[in-house]
């Protein structure tokens, strides 16, 4: 059942330095139509303090305790318990515009698409913002096909891969899932979300605010097993559009493949062992 225009997941782990500033700016959000699904992973620190209290004074904010499971896991279980028409995801340790919602929300309504996508502001530690990416050439609305999506994406003309950043129509959910216990788990659901889209919708504005942290995920230090995660997904890549015999996307996620994997050699080479390497 529908209840609400907007469902925004949350996942939670370990982030009570963040988390204030990432609830805040989404229950000051001008759509005011959304529930908040915040998922705590099995945070040991005290973000359900902060949690709860948000809770207590916001109606619309949905708390929920998982055991640890990772960011996949604590997305899915987030999507079983949304109600809203759309589905947006913001990470812990970032905010967003407090039109976020509202101007990706209205871009899907005048353009009739399942798929709104914005552009980001890195920031650091400090605030400062360290880099932009916008998805748009010019500073008005653009529209593209899923494929032209995805091929943009493997050439590298845009960061579209996070869950993040975008706000989509839940019925693109109601099946798909994210994979549990891997990072880099947009990057696998990627195509599956994109793919079948006729029409996705990207905005101007960079109105989320990506906190890039020393010790994220992301970067931490290497790890065989995000080594491994990392090159299983791009053979997931390559053989389904071999499966498909898809030549037009084939060609670039091969070329994507390896100028990525080459990068992340370079980037990881002195600590892997050799079987990765």
């Amino acid at each position: 059942m529908i209840k609400y225009s907007v469902s925004v997941i949350v996942p939670v782990y370990g982030v009570e330095k963040y988390i204030d500033k990432c609830l805040k700016s989404l229950v000051s959000q001008t759509l005011k139509d959304i529930e908040i699904i915040v998922v705590n992973d099995g945070s040991k620190d005290n973000s359900q303090k902060i949690i709860d209290d948000y809770a207590k004074k916001y109606k619309n904010i949905k708390s929920y305790i998982t055991e640890n499971g990772g960011q996949g896991s604590a997305r899915n279980y987030g999507l079983s318990k949304a109600n809203g028409k759309y589905i947006g995801y913001v990470d812990s340790d970032d905010f967003v515009d407090e039109d976020y919602i509202c101007k990706l929300y209205n871009a899907l309504q005048q353009n009739r698409t399942s798929i709104a996508v914005c552009g980001i502001q890195i920031i650091d530690e400090s605030n400062k913002v360290t880099d932009q990416i916008c998805v748009t050439q010019d500073k008005k609305q653009e529209l593209y096909t899923g494929k032209e999506i995805i091929k943009k994406e493997l050439q590298g003309e845009w960061v579209l891969v996070t869950a993040w950043g975008a706000l989509y129509d839940a019925k693109i959910f109601k099946e798909l899932r994210f994979p549990c216990g891997r990072h880099y788990e947009d990057e696998y659901v990627f195509v599956s979300v994109f793919e079948n889209q006729e029409c996705v919708v990207c905005i101007p504005e960079n109105i989320y605010y990506y906190l890039q942290r020393a010790d994220s995920i992301m970067g931490v230090t290497y790890k065989k097993q995000d080594c491994m995660d990392y090159f299983e997904m791009w053979h997931e890549r390559i053989d389904y559009f071999q499966t498909k015999e898809d030549r037009e996307l084939l060609a670039p996620v091969i070329q994507s493949c390896l100028a990525w994997n080459v990068l992340y050699l370079a980037m990881n080479g002195q600590v892997m062992e050799e079987p990765e390497k």
